[in-house]
């Protein structure tokens, strides 16, 4: 199954000198799917990182205690519900 996503221009010239970077390696053309696949299999740190709640944080003491874990879980329930709608497929190794 396919999905369209949309990404904006300065996105996909990065992805654009990645695909050809990576074609110049095997030698042949690949797709974005590919080259998406590539960076996530490749990525040196989480996807959900710490550095990210900053803007958060910088609530503290505004907002009710627990309400981190709140936000996380509301977080978690949407990567939950995208990854319902266009699951990752997984290589087997």
């Amino acid at each position: 199954m396919t999905t369209t996503i949309q990404i904006d221009n300065n996105t996909k010239k990065k992805l654009f000198k990645i695909k050809l970077k990576l074609e110049e390696q095997k030698g042949s053309g690949i797709s974005y799917n590919e080259i998406i696949e590539y960076l996530i299999n490749n990525q040196k740190k989480p996807l959900i990182d710490k550095r990210n709640l900053e803007e958060f944080r910088s609530l503290e003491g505004i907002l009710p205690k627990g309400t981190l874990n709140v936000y996380l879980k509301e977080k978690r329930k949407d990567l939950e519900r995208e990854e319902k709608r266009a699951p990752l497929k997984v290589q087997q190794k």
